[in-house]
């Protein structure tokens, strides 16, 4: 018999059957086909007024198999929300359900509380809250925010360790920072790194350390620290002459004064001490690949407002690491190579990823599977630190310059590694100014290092740069994926747009085979205030999942997210060389964005506003006052003709860029220095802003400079409006070299603004250094409707653009 209050509202009905499940699954029924004899039991006491009789929440949903139980109270009213009385409050009352499941005898399932209240499909109009019973305590699911699919709820449990772990380290992490507010941010990892190290127990070494700290006074602990390090880690098989960089560094803060005469050093170490260190004595240690130090690393550096990437130092994400490990197969015997392993993210991962084999001798992996160098020393002491505590005190970790270093060749030799991860130092030169060796220096290395693999995530520049360097890869090994990265993937802490790239290695590439490129424009990840980017929405799992069903055992090519290419000898490795944009998504906005743009620059420059410096209320002032005086004069466009843009009836078909227009030209423009001042002809920069405009300049003794109006400007070169187009109706000057024109006997202010609108659908292939030029210019294909005959149709494209709003007045 059905709760005579119960509330089933419609919308939480409907979104339930959009996940795909029977709605009569999250009924209330107490069948024993649906529910245990177990709870039956509880939900036959559980009623709301507490007089021991039976109450069952609004809906139930139990997996009987994966032990998976979630309860469901609803309310039609955002208002009872919150309401504290169990009978009157949707939270209220999913509580009082849930506190009946807090028994030992149901630690083993995994419940779920869900209160609802309003309409669901509405966003302003409904709350929603999630509770998970974890260890016997209820506990709120701060990031689900909507009904999951049945793998995602069970997945928050998977989840909830690690991220209670990654939660404590983000919240110590600010707390040291914050103690060693007067240590130079570089500094601050190292003392970091030795104060965690003098806190292991070895057991090679009887450290006493940790049980007498409490008692020394801060200049003891600062006098300790070295001595107490270098024991440890001589007796774990560190070379003394290692050490020395570190000695040098603790020697130099022995005499601060912050240090010396407060209990700072105390303080820190009883964080580590409580938080951090138990960390590694549970399975988080082994079954994440969350890089504890790495994240401290990162805390210091954005602390003090420095920009990693500047320095060359990209911080490789855990999520990324551990897909590393899910690219290529694994061997029990596989050895670990990362030539320039940072804090030590790609080597816990791969760890962690050979423990997780059937069959593995544990110490062999921590001891021999293992290869890592870094030149700096400061990273390379928080790797050390990080592996340690992980068990892996004798793990291959050298501090040595493993492009340059001869001695390096040989301990590869000896080791023989079948798998190299790397994420190399950015935007090296190889010159006298700047030493540091390019990233495809890294890769080539790494590959002829490695028997079986190579997985390198670098900027998408070293995907097109050093055509010659990357044909001798191609003789050698196979390039298999390339899988371009969010540009926010190294949010805050840097800024760089990256992808992966998988090799099969000694196996030299054969051409007639297709490359999978992969374009991974959302990882799910969003950037949250302190915290950096989260998975907040749990959408990771399942996004890495198509990546990888599709990657590894999919065949589609639909040339616009993965494009299945046979490349040749001087291709580029991005799939931007090898797609093209989605033109399904294209609509009327897109053409009025267009418009409206052109619009706003041409009322601008009839009311003489393009250098005029106003306030932005000022100028929408004006402006809005003259559009809309305009459309008043000029009365909307009428076509006899059906404008549909994608009308069955229509054609559309792909042309190259050099067929649309009878001739392309440089611009002629020199240096900006070299033009004489004027206000005569408008001065086109690289820019999409006000049409390209920049300033005017003189007609007399600019002739020379000046190309024809009446046409469309390509910007080709600009990492901010690279791949950019605009219209320039009358005469004007554009820098050489960085832009280009294109006219036609066909084009005019209409149809322009329509293949504008076309062209910018290309503009996210150039950036990051890939300029608009050259053979990719030339191979620009674009999308346009044409006629029986297989013309282009440019009437309809003129017609079709004078239709839409503001299309009257251009």
């Amino acid at each position: 018999m059905a709760r005579k209050d119960k509330i089933v509202t419609p919308s939480v009905t409907q979104k339930l059957q959009s996940l795909g499940y029977n709605v009569a699954d999250w009924d209330d029924s107490k069948t024993t086909s649906k529910l245990t004899d177990e709870i039956i039991t509880v939900l036959k006491k559980a009623s709301k007024s507490e007089n021991g009789n039976e109450g069952y929440p609004d809906r139930i949903y139990c997996n009987k198999k994966k032990k998976l139980l979630i309860l469901v109270e609803e309310k039609p009213t955002m208002q009872e929300h919150n309401i504290e009385s169990i009978k009157s409050g949707c939270i209220a009352g999913l509580k009082w359900y849930l506190k009946q499941f807090l028994s030992e005898k149901f630690s083993s399932w995994k419940i779920i509380g869900i209160a609802v209240s309003g309409d669901l499909s509405d966003q302003y109009k409904h709350k929603f809250s999630c509770f998970l019973i974890d260890k016997q305590k209820i506990s709120l699911a701060e990031n689900v925010n909507d009904f999951l699919k049945e793998n995602e709820f069970i997945a928050l449990f998977n989840n909830i360790d690690e991220e209670k772990a990654i939660s404590k380290v983000t919240k110590v992490s600010k707390k040291i920072n914050k103690l060693l507010r007067s240590i130079d941010s570089q500094k601050r990892p190292i003392i970091l790194a030795a104060l965690m190290i003098s806190l292991y127990r070895s057991e090679k070494y009887d450290n006493n350390f940790p049980d007498i700290y409490e008692n020394y006074t801060s200049e003891q602990i600062l006098n300790n620290i070295y001595p107490t390090v270098k024991n440890i880690l001589t007796a774990e098989d560190i070379p003394e002459e290692k050490l020395k960089s570190l000695e040098l560094e603790l020697n130099s803060i022995n005499q601060d004064l912050s240090l010396k005469n407060t209990n700072i050093l105390k303080e820190i170490l009883k964080e580590l001490d409580e938080n951090i260190i138990p960390l590694f004595n549970d399975t988080f240690s082994t079954t994440s690949n969350y890089d504890i130090m790495g994240k401290f690393y990162e805390e210091f550096l954005r602390f003090a407002g420095v920009s990693n990437v500047k320095k060359g130092i990209v911080l490789t994400p855990r999520h990324i690491a551990t897909l590393f490990t899910k690219l290529i197969p694994f061997k029990k015997n596989d050895k670990i190579l990362d030539l320039c392993c940072g804090t030590g993210a790609f080597l816990i991962a791969g760890m962690n990823k050979l423990l997780s084999l059937k069959g593995i001798d544990v110490q062999n992996v921590k001891s021999n599977q293992l290869l890592g160098f870094e030149i700096n020393p400061t990273m390379y002491i928080c790797a050390i630190s990080n592996m340690l505590f992980r068990g892996d005190g004798k793990s291959k970790i050298y501090n040595m310059d493993s492009i340059n270093d001869d001695k390096v060749n040989k301990i590869i030799s000896e080791s023989a590694p079948t798998i190299g991860f790397i994420n190399p130092p950015y935007s090296g030169k190889e010159n006298k100014e700047d030493p540091t060796p390019k990233e495809i220096t890294f890769l080539k290395k790494m590959l002829d290092s490695c028997s079986r693999y190579g997985i390198i995530i670098a900027p998408l520049s070293m995907y097109f740069k050093d055509t010659e360097v990357r044909k001798k890869i191609l003789e050698k090994h196979t390039l298999k994926y390339v899988i371009n990265m969010p540009k926010d993937l190294f949010q805050p802490n840097a800024s760089t747009s990256t992808a992966i790239a998988v090799f099969e290695t000694y196996v030299s590439h054969n051409f007639d085979e297709d490359v999978v490129f992969y374009d991974l424009q959302d990882d799910g990840f969003i950037l949250s205030k302190n915290k950096g980017r989260t998975d907040i929405y749990n959408k990771w799992n399942f996004i890495e999942s198509e990546l990888l069903d599709e990657i590894l055992n999919g065949s589609k090519s639909d040339d616009i997210v993965i494009s299945r290419a046979r490349i040749k000898k001087n291709d580029e490795w991005n799939i931007y060389a090898h797609s093209q944009p989605d033109y399904s998504k294209l609509n009327s906005q897109d053409f009025c964005n267009t418009i409206n743009d052109y619009v706003i620059y041409q009322s601008k420059k009839e009311l003489g506003l393009l250098e005029e410096d106003k306030t932005e209320f000022e100028m929408i002032n004006v402006l809005s006052s003259y559009i809309l005086e305009k459309n008043k004069i000029n009365p909307k466009y009428q076509c006899k003709t059906n404008l549909e843009l994608f009308d069955k009836n229509r054609k559309w078909e792909y042309f190259k860029i050099r067929d649309v227009f009878d001739r392309i030209e440089s611009t002629r423009g020199t240096t900006t220095y070299d033009l004489t001042e004027g206000n005569e002809i408008p001065y086109i920069a690289a820019k999409k802003k006000n049409n390209g405009f920049d300033y005017f300049v003189s007609e007399d003794g600019n002739e020379e400079y000046i190309s024809d109006g009446n046409g469309i400007v390509f910007i080709n070169l600009g990492d901010g409006s690279g791949g950019y187009s605009v219209y320039q109706a009358e005469r004007f000057i554009g820098m050489n070299g960085k832009t280009s024109v294109g006219y036609s006997d066909y084009l005019n202010q209409y149809n322009a603004l329509f293949l504008i609108t076309i062209l910018d659908k290309q503009r996210y292939k150039y950036s990051f250094g890939r300029s608009w030029t050259g053979q990719r210019f030339d191979q620009t294909k674009l999308y346009l409707p044409c006629k029986d005959n297989g013309s282009i149709d440019w009437e309809f494209m003129e017609d079709y653009i004078r239709s839409l709003p503001n299309g009257n007045i251009i």
